[in-house]
Order: structure tokens, then C-alpha cells, then sequence
């Protein structure tokens, strides 16, 4: 059982390299953040992308950008027609 133990640890950090995004929008987008490119968000999902400087381009031409560090939480959302980046829950 001691072993199953720090199995889930080991588990858990993993889970949380990099930062969780969640796109609380009707736009899929793909992720250029870190040093890794072609990430998709679809809309209304929510996932797991690189850590570092987030550029999100719409499948429509719309574009939203900023930064994550590892295990930071944020979201795209849309704002009366604008796009914004910010903090998640």
C-alpha cells in the first residue's frame, strides 16, 4: 500500500506541469505557449498547455494572448465581443 501511496503523488505532479487553461467561449482555438505550438482548446473545454507566454489564434481570425507559469489557472473569456485572458478557478 506504501508504494500505491507515492505512485499517486508521483501522478498528481505530473498532472500539473504546465498550466490549465479553460476557454469559456463558443471559438476553438490553437495555443502557441512555452517552447510548444499546435495546441487545441476547443470551445468550452477546458485543458492542460505548456507553461510561458500563451498567443491563442481563433479558427475566425480572433486572437487573445498573455502569460501562465506552472500550475497557474486561466481562461479565455469573451467580454461583449472582446477577448480576454485571464485568471481561472
Amino acid at each position: 500500500m506504501r508504494l500505491l501511496g507515492v505512485v499517486a503523488v508521483i501522478g498528481s505532479v505530473q498532472a500539473w506541469a504546465g498550466c490549465r487553461i479553460h476557454n469559456d467561449t463558443g471559438v476553438s482555438f490553437t495555443v502557441e505557449s512555452g517552447n510548444t505550438s499546435n495546441q487545441s482548446v476547443g470551445s468550452h473545454t477546458t485543458t492542460s498547455i505548456a507553461a510561458g507566454k500563451i498567443i491563442a489564434k481563433g479558427n475566425k481570425g480572433e486572437s487573445v494572448g498573455g502569460f501562465c507559469k506552472d500550475g497557474d489557472n486561466v481562461k479565455i473569456v469573451d467580454d461583449h465581443g472582446t477577448l480576454i485572458l485571464m485568471p481561472g478557478n
